[in-house]
């Protein structure tokens, strides 16, 4: 390293040192791979500016990621809140003596799930409860009531005569039509419960009923044509026979 005094004077005054270019590139060199701290790194700037020498009393502090800080406090945190070994006798026996009751989650309301969500929904669109739709007196008085009278009393099997008290099955002309009224009730009856929130509790076993009632309808027809056939074949043979 090269360096020269500056002749300043007097007593006072002492001269300063004046360092070369190639020693501050050494300098700097040095610090980047001692990865010195940057506080550090001022104060020998600061001299070697200002011409002093270097102060050796000085203790250098690597930088550290803050990553490894990070990961370094963490594992401290964990290895301060685990407690490893076995409890005494008298921890667990104190533990058992404790009058505090066992955690209980609270019951889940009845009234939570679809049926509620639907009710909600409701009541904040219309600000009142859902309420079923008024049925019309000259059509049926009321198609839920007679709908579960129905199921109580159970559906009629097919191809009976009588019925299960023993009274007899109406025609096919009035069987078609009470079929007709039937499959509407539960049609209503459906209705209703969409309103109250509660289709998906009928909804599958209903249209299973209203299935079974239009196939006995087909086959009320199906019977209805085969019967009117025979009819028009028996008037064309009879006004084809000789008088």
């Amino acid at each position: 390293m090269e360096s020269s005094l500056k002749d300043s004077g007097g007593f006072w005054n002492t001269p300063k040192v004046v360092y070369s270019e190639a020693t501050k590139s050494l300098l700097k060199n040095l610090m980047q791979e001692a990865n010195v701290s940057n506080t550090y790194r001022q104060q020998i700037n600061s001299q070697v500016k200002k011409g002093e020498s270097l102060d050796q009393s000085l203790k250098n502090r690597p930088v550290r990621h803050k990553r490894n800080i990070t990961k370094s406090n963490n594992a401290r945190k964990m290895g301060r809140s685990f407690k490893p070994g076995i409890r005494p006798r008298h921890a667990i026996e104190a533990s058992m003596k404790d009058d505090t009751p066992p955690y209980r989650p609270k019951p889940v309301p009845a009234t939570s799930g679809p049926a509620e969500k639907t009710r909600l929904a409701y009541l904040m669109t219309y600000g009142e409860e859902p309420r079923a739709k008024p049925l019309d007196p000259r059509r049926n008085e009321n198609g839920r009531f007679a709908y579960l009278k129905r199921r109580v009393h159970g559906v009629r099997k097919l191809g009976k005569n009588y019925d299960d008290n023993g009274d007899p099955l109406p025609g096919d002309d009035e069987r078609f039509l009470e079929l007709i009224r039937e499959v509407k009730e539960r049609r209503q009856f459906l209705d209703q419960m969409k309103v109250m929130g509660k289709e998906h509790i009928y909804k599958n076993e209903v249209e299973t009923e209203i299935s079974q009632l239009v196939r006995e309808m087909e086959q009320i027809d199906m019977k209805r044509s085969a019967e009117l056939e025979k009819a028009i074949e028996l008037q064309e043979t009879r006004g084809q026979q000789p008088h």
